[in-house]
């Protein structure tokens, strides 16, 4: 899994711990819908920073939170 896909997968997750919709986070967030499904849906393959703080606002938690799941913790078995 990519950096892009583990990023879509924690918003889904959020989404649904949070019981709240994609309208629901654009409107806490402000960030705009489409650039919510364009992240869930993968089109966007490199969200900014400032969008990921954005959404850990409109989840109500800190940006440390969002990156704090071990869905971003990735293995290598090449150095």
């Amino acid at each position: 899994m990519n950096l892009s896909q583990a990023i879509s997968k924690r918003v889904i997750l959020l989404c649904y711990e949070k019981n709240m919709t994609v309208y629901e986070l654009s409107k806490k967030s402000g960030i705009p819908r489409t650039t919510i499904k364009d992240i869930i849906s993968g089109r966007s393959k490199n969200p900014g920073v400032l969008s990921i703080e954005k959404l850990a606002i409109g989840f109500s938690i800190s940006i440390g939170e969002f990156w704090s799941d071990k869905i971003f913790t990735f293995h290598s078995d090449t150095y």
